[in-house]
């Protein structure tokens, strides 16, 4: 069985350059104008994470696999474009971690902010994820307590991509199944670890960017964009 997995993981591991690619600056361009269209002017991606089922418990620190379904399984991070292609992943972290500690462990991140990132993002280009983000130049997330605010709520609302994918009926099959939106309640989610003080002033500046897309997205779908 051993024998056979390996052979399989070697043989997708050989494919993935040419089906699991960032997009070049013309692709990122027509990204951008799809979901601008959706109320979301330079989101290029959308990011989430999952956990991958492993058949048993690791034998060493098995404990930290051990994930919130009651499950043995690694974390996977993937991004993916309008089309529903993936266009990054990163996965091998333990299933309890949390998802923005795993998305810094990725060659991405590192890229995000560094100054390779012009190589992956335009000006004003980003990411979308959930609250279980922390916002950062290059990623707006959702806000983690609404707190009864409207704008935040409904800009979770609008974030969590379910006004986009309803726009885009038409791309699913009867195969694909109902097109249905998982919001994860806020209290089941852990705060994210405090970041160091040489990111917060990182992180401040995404929440700016935050405001910035949240007021650009809610004006839209108030103008009656969103239905």
């Amino acid at each position: 069985m051993v024998n056979y997995t390996n052979r399989v993981m070697t043989a997708i591991e050989c494919c993935l350059k040419n089906e699991i690619s960032w997009p070049n600056r013309l692709e990122r361009t027509r990204i951008a104008s799809v979901f601008a269209a959706g109320g979301f002017p330079g989101c290029i991606g959308l990011v989430d994470g999952t956990t991958i089922r492993l058949s048993q418990r690791p034998a060493e620190d098995g404990e930290t696999y051990f994930d919130r379904k009651g499950d043995y399984s690694i974390n996977a991070q993937i991004i993916s474009d309008d089309r529903k292609r993936i266009i990054y992943f990163f996965t091998g972290m333990p299933g309890s971690c949390h998802d923005v500690t795993c998305l810094r462990q990725s060659s991405l991140w590192k890229r995000m902010h560094s100054q390779q990132q012009h190589l992956l993002f335009d000006r004003g280009q980003f990411l979308l994820g959930d609250s279980g983000y922390t916002s950062g130049e290059r990623l707006v997330a959702a806000f983690r307590n609404a707190g009864g605010d409207k704008d935040k709520t409904d800009f979770n609302t609008c974030i969590a991509h379910h006004n986009f994918l309803n726009r885009r009926r038409d791309d699913w099959t009867e195969a694909d199944g109902p097109i249905e939106v998982e919001v994860e309640s806020e209290v089941q989610i852990p705060d994210p670890p405090t970041p160091p003080l040489d990111e917060r002033a990182m992180i401040a500046r995404g929440h700016r960017r935050r405001l910035e897309v949240q007021s650009e997205c809610l004006a839209y779908m108030r103008n009656g964009n969103g239905h």
